[in-house]
């Protein structure tokens, strides 16, 4: 009996039910939609953002390094401290390796190139390492996109060097010249093959591969420091928990993807190593991840309000146009529970409907508005059907909670006495 007085209101009233369909439809399309890009896009924007250069640097325990890690001047290790070649690829070993995007070894010395000194950085620029899944491509080149270099930047294990733009104007040193470099009583011949590009401290460096590093230092197989790239969340604004007192809380932070924890985690992987974290570029990219997703969740919360205040009106218009047909029922014995059942199984039905159609609505939209904005196309995702759901039915209680207050205080009496 229930089941054929709901569905007898639902077609009666075709055009109210359309109204309600489209209002909730299209508040859970713009928050699915939106929801969809927070998820997609958030990873994309910080491996956009990871082409800004390295965020991390690796250095031996215990060797000297500046407090300004953004660009200050880079210190020797201290009494001969080194890295192993190898610590780079044992990077994609860790259990942050999903995370590590690029790394770049560095030795750095301080030479002369025609008899004006220079720091001149041994390096890979682009090198395939094997690790434990395979083969890894990375290097300065990947490393640091946005410099940019006229010519080219030296082939590994080349007799080749790239000089920053200041010094090479400085010198007058072009592109295809032949250059000889010297440290200590060792020397060797280079041809120049790219003048980059750089902030202005870069600029008064050079960068050879490493192997001429290591032949003009007389030795091979170390490195001062590894820079590398790595997906991080914004730093925690609260300590880690007690691991006494709070386990589960305690290994949920340390597997969450922090600077200090993804640090902690690289250092401890591989020996003799400290991982400093460049504090202000990893807070300033979180920043503005953290910003797109409020501003996302900001323009959701003001759809389904709007969603809910359509909802609202149109519920109270056709309480209000069911005000003789409500009073009727509580005349013939209907019960409150039953009247309220009757209007919140209307707006439910409506409203569920109305969340499938926008979740497919916001991935569509979702597709669209990405596109192939960040190298990939966007994927429909059944996962946030549920999410769907739960707004539609939220939109559905607090759309139908006031006008069923008014329904439920009307007086069969006064209604009916036309």
């Amino acid at each position: 009996m229930f089941a054929r007085l709901l569905w007898s209101s639902l077609r009666a009233r075709r055009a109210r039910l359309v109204l309600a369909l489209l209002a909730v439809t299209l508040g859970v399309a713009v928050s699915i939609s939106l929801a969809a890009l927070a998820l997609q896009v958030g990873d994309d924007l910080a491996r956009t953002l990871r082409a800004a250069g390295p965020n991390f640097v690796m250095v031996p325990s215990g060797a000297r390094w500046p407090l300004d890690l953004g660009g200050a001047e880079i210190d020797p290790p201290r009494a001969g401290l080194t890295l192993a070649t190898d610590a780079v690829a044992k990077l994609k070993s860790t259990f942050w390796k999903n995370n590590v995007l690029e790394a770049a070894p560095e030795r750095t010395v301080v030479a002369t190139l025609d008899g004006a000194p220079v720091t001149l950085s041994g390096t890979w620029f682009e090198r395939t390492v094997a690790v434990e899944d395979g083969a890894w491509s990375t290097g300065l080149k990947r490393l640091r996109p946005q410099w940019s270099v006229v010519g080219r930047w030296p082939a590994e294990d080349a007799a080749e060097v790239a000089i920053g733009q200041a010094w090479a104007q400085r010198r007058g040193v072009r592109v295809g010249d032949a250059i000889t470099v010297a440290h200590g009583a060792r020397r060797a011949t280079l041809v120049v093959t790219g003048i980059v590009r750089a902030d202005a401290r870069e600029e008064e460096r050079a960068w050879t591969p490493l192997e001429q590093v290591e032949s003009l230092a007389g030795d091979a197989g170390v490195i001062d420091r590894v820079w590398l790239s790595a997906l991080v969340r914004p730093p925690s604004r609260t300590p880690a928990p007690d691991p006494t007192r709070d386990p589960a809380g305690y290994e949920r932070h340390m597997c969450t993807a922090y600077p200090d924890v993804v640090a902690e985690d690289l250092q401890n992987s591989i020996p003799q190593s400290e991982v400093l974290p460049m504090t202000e570029l990893v807070a300033g990219e979180g920043a503005v991840v953290g910003r797109l997703n409020l501003l996302m969740v900001l323009l959701a919360l003001a759809a389904i309000v709007a969603s809910v205040l359509g909802l609202l009106s149109t519920s109270t218009a056709t309480v209000v146009e069911r005000s003789t047909e409500l009073g009727l029922l509580r005349a013939l014995g209907a019960t409150s529970q039953q009247i309220a059942a009757l209007l919140l199984g209307e707006t439910l039905l409506v409203s569920l409907a109305g969340g499938c159609l926008g979740w497919g609505l916001g991935l569509v939209g979702a597709a669209a508005i990405r596109g192939d904005t960040f190298g990939t196309s966007s994927a429909l995702s059944p996962l946030l059907l549920p999410l769907a759901l739960v707004l539609a039915f939220a939109v559905a209680v607090l759309g139908t909670l006031g006008p069923l207050r008014m329904a439920l205080r009307l007086d069969p009496a006064q209604v009916l006495r036309g």
